[in-house]
């Protein structure tokens, strides 16, 4: 616990943890509002996504029909389970999930030479598939990866604290100690 002094006579405590979890917050709203303002064009019109999807000459007319039709409710799906704080760490992890493929059909797209639209945020022809985009997949994998290990490690030195307390708690009951005297 760091301690530090302002205008000379209040003091503050700012906890690791404390710190560690308004950057989760921080990070899990981000990606949350990222994933939910991706969806939204997609859903609106699907079959420009879908032809967004067939453009990277990657998948059939039925997984394209698939994956045009599940994968944006799947990022709205996700990004309000990031924003409400539900299932967060499953949230993280599908979101990283998703962003290993975007980052798989990005460098399948950019090694193959193909002029296409991104289709990440519309499926206007604005923004091609480029390195910047490819860059911009990689960060947010790593984004998620880091943010699903601190929330885990916290989540872990959350439940450890409770079980010593709780280990207290129940030595002290059998020691006749429950309020913190000692026996006579």
């Amino acid at each position: 616990m760091i301690e530090r002094k302002v205008s000379g006579r209040r003091t503050f405590k700012l906890d690791k943890q404390r710190l560690f979890s308004g950057c989760i917050l921080v990070v899990r709203l981000a990606l949350g509002c990222l994933f939910m303002y991706a969806s939204l064009p997609k859903i609106r019109q699907p079959y420009d996504f879908l032809s967004a999807v067939y453009s990277y000459e990657l998948v059939g007319p039925k997984l394209g029909m698939l994956v045009a039709m599940t994968l944006p409710w799947l990022e709205l799906l996700v990004g309000i389970c990031l924003v409400s704080g539900i299932c967060v760490g499953g949230g993280f992890l599908i979101s990283a999930g998703m962003a290993a493929m975007f980052i798989f059909v990005l460098s399948s797209a950019l090694y193959r030479g193909l002029d296409i639209s991104c289709g990440c945020f519309s499926s206007s022809s604005s923004e091609v598939v480029s390195y910047a985009t490819l860059t911009r997949s990689i960060i947010l994998l790593l984004a998620c990866i880091a943010a699903y290990l601190l929330t885990t490690g916290l989540n872990n030195a959350n439940e450890t604290t409770a079980e010593c307390k709780d280990t207290e708690i129940f030595s002290s009951v059998l020691d006749g100690n429950l309020l913190g005297r000692q026996s006579p």
